[in-house]
């Protein structure tokens, strides 16, 4: 049923980010062909008074740590010969997701209802992901 599923993951939590993964697999199964592009996100630093005191490159420094993360947690979370795009993006949540679900023709946009563990509800950027694609979207609790 689904073979492009995008996976919006959260590094600073990988036990949720793990049940992203999983579920994923589960609704794969029997898809062999199946294509994972996993996405991570990394906002951008708003505050200009934090933002003088980092080094020049901080921002590119940053995504290369999340890159690094991010193969490093697929590598132990998919099994080997599976299909899947690391996506390290920079900019507004959301935003990317979108973009990236558009840009890569997914099937399927799977990602938590909140990155806080404890949290009642959808997070904003939950709401906006799902109220700007036109693809399907699995939230998962």
């Amino acid at each position: 049923m689904y073979k492009n599923l995008l996976l919006a993951v959260d590094l600073s939590n990988l036990t949720q980010a793990k049940y992203v993964v999983e579920t994923a697999q589960q609704l794969t199964a029997h898809s062999p062909d199946a294509v994972y592009r996993v996405v991570t996100i990394i906002e951008p630093m708003d505050d200009s008074f934090i933002s003088a005191f980092l080094p020049k490159n901080f921002d590119k420094s940053v995504v290369a740590e999340a890159n690094k993360a991010l193969h490093a947690f697929t590598q132990a979370n998919f099994p080997a010969g599976a299909k899947v795009q690391h996506i390290v993006a920079h900019g507004t949540i959301y935003e990317e997701i979108n973009q990236i679900a558009e840009q890569k023709n997914v099937d399927l946009i799977i990602m938590l209802a909140s990155s806080k563990p404890n949290a009642k509800g959808l997070s904003a950027n939950t709401v906006k992901v799902a109220r700007n694609t036109d693809r399907p979207v699995l939230v998962l609790r």
